[in-house]
């Protein structure tokens, strides 16, 4: 109680120091200039750490920006949005194959500690970014650190459970102001007989701007496990997936105060897991509101609303000469998200930030062992609410001060486990949470900068009941999750410390340490292979490490990137010594990039990349974990200008995807696929 008095305090004191002491500066924008002006106005201008736009140098938190330009020439071996930020310091990026969800890890901690947002609102870190299409992107920010404030949980049930933004949140942030029309037509074909087929279309009508697009891409794809693995493919495992977007954004008055946006998407991705009776057959939808106004150049108001909803249907078949089906098993799950904020803007001494958010979940499993009917497993809803507070204070010129508290409240409502009636039927949590961080810019050059913050996640119903029942543990065919009703809330700890160096403005040397610590914190932990079964458990788990990272814009045509981090894990069990003293499952030890972009004059752009990953294990039992080393990646893209006039453009495009044919393994018996390509041609017409 006294660590609550002191917070609520501490925040209470920099509002108020700064309400008195709050005044303009020449050199600072006013409010209504800096919301006039668009992302390609302002260079570095993000808007995560308080969902406001802001310098780089003006918030506490590290982020990282890649911007629309960028994404073109990153390789997505997996078609997965994931793999943009792979090249970043701390991302262990693990996407099982293209139709599958990444498994890798964020700051070291698992894959559901860094959340993903779409213009700020909550998304699912596993499913969206295989749904999502890069084209409607016009830039990643990528906050490292704690931001458990201003952001929520992603109220998932599915997958790993709840998603937390304790080591970070990824915010796909969308076009909006549209400055020139374009139509692009994209067309390519490669290794496993792909064909990928896309088309996009944006403009701007008066003080309204759109865009709209489709994409299609069939393949035969190749057997993404290891030999004898449980998939047991016979055949080349087909896939179709079709997305289809659009977004619009709506500026009531000439002066662009006001501003309503709304976007988009559906996605189809169906196929087969390599054998006639393992087909699937996935339905994505993502639905987002939003309307901001400026209130005064004090004062400023947002809302948005959003719709997720998911539909899964995969077939189990039992193994044979002949494939012979057993049943047809599904997942739906269909979260509501909303937020409210207002911000109160005190010239160049900071901002103070209100507001609330609502998410609502359902969510349920089913079965049809081929009876004509279907038979629910799990069963349940759920819903979470929190308000939040966080002040910006800067008392002087080249000092940033930032404290915030959130109180969240979560409930879930239990309807069936495993389809028989739950033992608790409803289970509720309240939490209050809070984040601090400063800046101090030594100089133009250098900067240094510290973070913190804690975190609250309760446990999703597929943790609690799982997908297959506990007595089907080992038996052959019966692949999926097993239950553990005893599986309790976790709360986490977030700390990071860094400098940014900027050598005459064309060479940055950043580097940060960072350490997080779960307790009660749940893991997805493997307990058999063949057949694949899991199991959540609480332990208590720590992560420390560094980075590095070197930038250089060289000159016009040529820009380079190197960063290297260490981490070092460790989960506590003292009931038992199989789990004691053990790395956190699918966490690196270390991690390395390198890579460069060179533009040359005659329409050559050429964007080689190496990831390295120095390994990992796949679950914390001492005798039944294993251990995998997926090595250096090697990825190439190469774009050529072929013509230009004043009424298109004309490029060939080349991907080449794990050059050196790395075939590693990963867990859960997959393999990486090695060496794919894809050649194309796009026209750009303006």
């Amino acid at each position: 109680m006294k660590k609550l008095k002191a917070l609520i305090l501490l925040v209470s004191c920099i509002n108020i120091y700064g309400y008195v002491h709050a005044q303009d500066s020449a050199a600072n924008k006013t409010a209504e200039e800096l919301f006039s002006l668009s992302l390609d106005d302002l260079l570095n201008v993000v808007i995560t750490p308080s969902k406001l736009p802001q310098h780089e140098g003006s918030y506490t938190q590290k982020v990282d920006l890649i911007k629309s330009e960028q994404i073109e020439s990153i390789v997505q071996g997996n078609r997965n949005i994931c793999e943009l930020i792979s090249k970043l310091p701390g991302t262990s990026v693990s996407v099982l194959s293209r139709n599958d969800a990444n498994w890798g890890t964020y700051g070291g901690i698992g894959p559901k500690y860094s959340t993903y947002m779409l213009q700020g609102l909550p998304i699912d870190a596993f499913v969206d970014p295989m749904s999502l299409d890069n084209n409607i992107i016009e830039q990643i920010e990528v906050q490292r650190g704690p931001a458990s404030v201003i952001y929520p949980n992603y109220l998932s049930q599915d997958f790993a459970g709840s998603q937390s933004p304790l080591s970070g949140t990824v915010n796909l942030v969308l076009k909006d102001k549209i400055t020139e029309q374009k139509t692009v037509l994209h067309s390519s074909y490669g290794s496993y007989n792909t064909l990928n087929e896309q088309v996009y279309h944006q403009n701007k009508k008066d003080r309204l701007n759109y865009f709209l697009g489709s994409s299609y891409e069939m393949s035969d794809y190749t057997n993404y496990g290891i030999e004898n693995s449980w998939l047991n493919m016979k055949k080349s495992p087909e896939y179709r997936k079709t997305k289809l977007y659009g977004g619009i954004t709506f500026y009531p008055e000439k002066n662009e105060k006001q501003k309503l946006s709304v976007f988009c998407n559906s996605t189809w991705h169906s196929g087969d897991v390599g054998r006639v009776y393992r087909q699937f057959d996935n339905r994505y939808s993502t639905l987002n509101v939003g309307y901001e106004i400026l209130l005064s150049e004090k004062l400023h108001f947002q809302t948005h609303a959003g719709i997720r909803s998911y539909r899964r249907m995969q077939q189990e078949s039992r193994y044979g000469v002949t494939d012979t089906l057993n049943s047809n098993n599904g997942v739906n799950q269909f979260i509501v998200p909303v937020d409210i904020s207002i911000a109160w803007m005190q010239g160049s001494t900071g901002s103070l930030s209100i507001g609330a958010d609502y998410q609502g979940a359902g969510y349920e499993t089913w079965s049809d062992p081929l009876k004509g009917f279907q038979i629910y497993g799990n069963k349940s809803s759920a819903y979470q609410t929190g308000i939040y507070l966080q002040e910006e204070w800067r008392p002087i010129e080249k000092l940033t001060l930032r404290g915030g508290l959130r109180y969240a409240y979560i409930e879930n409502t239990i309807d069936l486990v495993n389809g028989n009636n739950p033992i608790d039927k409803r289970l509720s949590w309240k939490k209050l949470i809070w984040s601090a961080g400063t800046r101090y810019s030594v100089s133009k050059s250098l900067a240094v900068y510290a973070n913190g913050g804690s975190s609250f996640s309760a446990p999703g119903l597929k943790s609690i009941g799982g997908t297959i029942l506990l007595s089907d543990l080992g038996v052959q065919g019966h692949n999926g999750q097993l239950p553990n009703p005893d599986i309790k809330p976790e709360n986490g700890l977030g700390i990071d410390i860094g400098t940014d160096c900027k050598c005459q403005n064309t060479f940055k040397i950043n580097v940060r340490g960072f350490y997080y610590m779960l307790r009660d914190g749940i893991i997805d932990n493997i307990v058999s292979l063949n057949p694949s079964q899991t199991q959540s458990i609480n332990t208590k788990s720590n992560c420390k490490g560094g980075e590095i990272e070197l930038l250089q814009m060289v000159n016009s045509t040529i820009s380079w990137y190197a960063n290297f981090t260490y981490m070092q894990t460790n989960i506590e069990n003292d009931l038992n010594p199989n789990l004691d003293q053990v790395e956190i499952p699918f966490s690196p030890n270390y991690i390395g990039n390198i890579g460069a972009t060179i533009i040359l004059p005659f329409g050559l752009n050429f964007s080689p990349a190496i990831n390295y990953n120095g390994g990992y294990y796949d679950a914390i039992s001492k005798p039944d974990r294993q251990w995998y080393k997926p090595g250096a990646v090697v990825n190439t893209h190469i774009s050529q200008r072929l013509a230009q006039n004043n009424f298109y453009t004309l490029d060939c495009t080349l991907q080449l995807y794990n050059i050196t044919n790395n075939k590693y393994k990963m867990p859960w018996q997959f393999q990486n696929t090695g060496f794919s390509g894809m050649l194309g041609v796009k026209v750009t017409f303006k």
